[in-house]
């Protein structure tokens, strides 16, 4: 799923490797996680920039940041335990890690192709 690939141009890998603001949930170790799929990688890499975003916007409240980050996550089609997971398993899984600067870096060059 794409969606507003277009908040995606300032995102960092740092970010990505962070679990989710959006819900403070227990994530698994990675080797209980289930495997993750190109999609639901793009999924994630989108999804994290997006949250990153709305998290820094200092004209959002609390409230408004939370429910605006779940918003992202159900369009993302991810959970924030599935989020979570990613996100920690990013921290040490080099193979995740690699893909995921892979999603990154096929992103960036879709978006400057327009």
């Amino acid at each position: 799923m794409k969606f507003a690939t277009a908040a995606f141009a300032a995102t960092s890998l740092a970010l990505l490797a962070q679990p989710a603001a959006a819900q403070q949930a227990e994530a698994p170790s990675a080797a209980q996680m289930a495997p993750v799929s190109d999609q639901e990688l793009e999924n994630f890499v989108i999804a994290a920039s997006m949250i990153g975003q709305i998290h820094e916007s200092a004209e959002i409240d609390a409230a408004e940041k939370e429910q605006a980050s779940m918003k992202v996550l159900s369009q993302a089609q991810l959970t924030p335990q599935r989020f979570n997971s990613i996100g920690a398993a990013l921290q040490s899984d080099e193979d995740l890690q690699a893909r995921a600067t892979q999603t990154v870096a096929r992103l960036r060059a879709e978006q400057a192709e327009g």
